[in-house]
């Protein structure tokens, strides 16, 4: 179990091998394959609800035969923040290594917001209350890898990760942006992946965030 000391904040300067990145995001495109295919997400459905449908489908997958070196629990909450001790957050799916299965600081974080491609983009929340829980060490403290996911539930997905681009950049000095939202296909082949890496506050760590937008229209 987790000490008072750390919890489920994340070990400081905790290095996340890509191989684990890249399992995360595998298991999490397969999962949203099958979830878009059964039609059950609909512009009103709760984000929390979509990521246990979501990750219902990951679980499937992995029956199926993806990676099973990660493990993973959905809405996991964290301690709370040490500058307002009743802040508490909340990590949506919490990723975990098949060989640590009780270190609860071992983890990759990834975080889910709703997006849409007409009507109120939504992406100021995918921002301030997304992108910045990793910026801030609330969510991997410490770590070098953070995963964001956009549930686009309005069409058009291009439409949608224009205006989390457009939010990021008016908002990249409080990000402490050191590179900017951009197509980047490296770690996982989903045609609507993204890189972007911030300084995190109270660390010494450049974190990438990868930011998979996926369509659920």
């Amino acid at each position: 179990m987790a000490s008072a000391g750390s919890g489920y904040l994340g070990i400081p300067y905790f290095p996340i091998s890509e191989l684990y990145v890249r399992a995360a995001l595998a298991i999490l495109v397969a999962g949203w394959t099958t979830l878009k295919g059964k039609r059950l997400v609909t512009p009103k459905l709760k984000e929390n609800d979509i990521t246990a449908y979501l990750s219902q489908e990951m679980k499937d997958a992995q029956r199926c035969g993806l990676s099973d070196i990660i493990n993973w629990d959905i809405l996991v909450g964290t301690q709370s923040d040490s500058q307002d001790p009743l802040e508490i957050g909340q990590i949506d799916i919490k990723f975990r290594w098949s060989q640590y299965p009780n270190d609860y600081d071992r983890y990759l974080a990834a975080e889910a917001k709703k997006l849409r491609g007409k009507g109120p983009s939504l992406a100021g929340d995918y921002v301030e209350k997304g992108v910045m829980r990793f910026v801030t060490a609330r969510y991997g403290r410490g770590h070098n890898y953070g995963i964001m996911m956009g549930y686009v539930v309005v069409p058009p997905l291009f439409a949608a990760t224009c205006r989390v681009k457009q939010a990021m950049d008016k908002r990249k000095i409080k990000t402490q942006e050191c590179s900017a939202l951009s197509f980047n296909s490296s770690l996982c082949p989903h045609p609507f992946a993204c890189h972007s890496r911030h300084l995190q506050n109270g660390t010494k760590v450049t974190m990438t965030l990868v930011h998979l937008f996926l369509d659920l229209s």
